[in-house]
């Protein structure tokens, strides 16, 4: 007798309802550990940040730059059902997400046409939209997601492990130091480290905490930049990307 197996939310005839792709996706996401998920979100900010400047290299990074917020928001996303997050929790995530995708769009766009020989108002309004107001924008709901998270862990017991808080503080807190600084929004970064830092001295809790010393690590790699250069300078105008 030919046995088979059927996954939740799959019809007679083997085909999985969407509804039922749902719900087995969101349960899957569920059995992972807050930690293991804050690490492949972390892992993914890293890798999907600094995966296009690489590509560039070869003309892809405004291809390559396109995944970027579905792999974010998708990671952050796990991570939130990983901690079973409640709605108002979920409400600031989506603001986050908003945030994140807005901006990075803006930033991807404006920085294509700002490639181009642009000159005159062309030229300014297309920095403008690039370097200035769509980096805070999209750091900004980066930031937010990152918060979300923390704020997901208040009232659950998340074990992390040493070599899980190690990676968190590590990867988050590098790629916090040169996104921040060849955007130029380094100052946000600054804040955002006393914000999180205070939050984890009140909250004092493994992910939170986490978090904490990441944006202090990258706040930390900023002074050191800063106090090398006389200065905070983008890697770009070093000539070193």
């Amino acid at each position: 007798m030919a046995l088979s197996h059927k996954l939740p939310g799959m019809r007679d005839d083997g085909a999985m309802s969407l509804a039922g792709w749902e719900s087995h996706a969101v349960r899957r996401a569920r059995s992972w550990t807050p930690g293991q998920c804050a690490v492949v979100f972390v892992a993914a900010v890293a890798v999907v940040h600094h995966v296009p400047l690489v590509a560039g290299a070869i003309g892809l990074h405004d291809a390559t730059d396109l995944v970027t917020p579905f792999v974010v928001v998708a990671a952050a996303l796990a991570t939130l059902l990983a901690l079973r997050a409640p709605p108002r929790t979920l409400a600031v995530a989506f603001l986050g997400a908003i945030l994140y995708v807005d901006g990075h769009g803006i930033h991807l766009s404006a920085n294509a046409i700002d490639n181009n020989a642009l000159s005159g108002d062309a030229a300014r309004v297309a920095h403008f939209w690039d370097e200035e107001f769509g980096h805070v924008w999209w750091h900004l709901g980066w930031f937010v997601l990152v918060g979300a998270i923390a704020l997901a862990e208040s009232g659950r017991r998340v074990m992390l492990s040493r070599r899980q808080a190690a990676a968190v503080v590590v990867l988050l807190g590098a790629t916090l130091f040169t996104n921040t600084v060849e955007g130029g929004d380094w100052w946000l970064e600054l804040a955002a480290a006393a914000v999180f830092c205070a939050w984890a001295l009140a909250g004092r809790r493994p992910l939170l905490t986490a978090f904490a010393g990441a944006f202090a690590f990258g706040a930390a790699l900023i002074g050191v930049w800063a106090i090398w250069h006389g200065g905070v300078p983008q890697f770009s105008e070093l000539g070193w990307i």
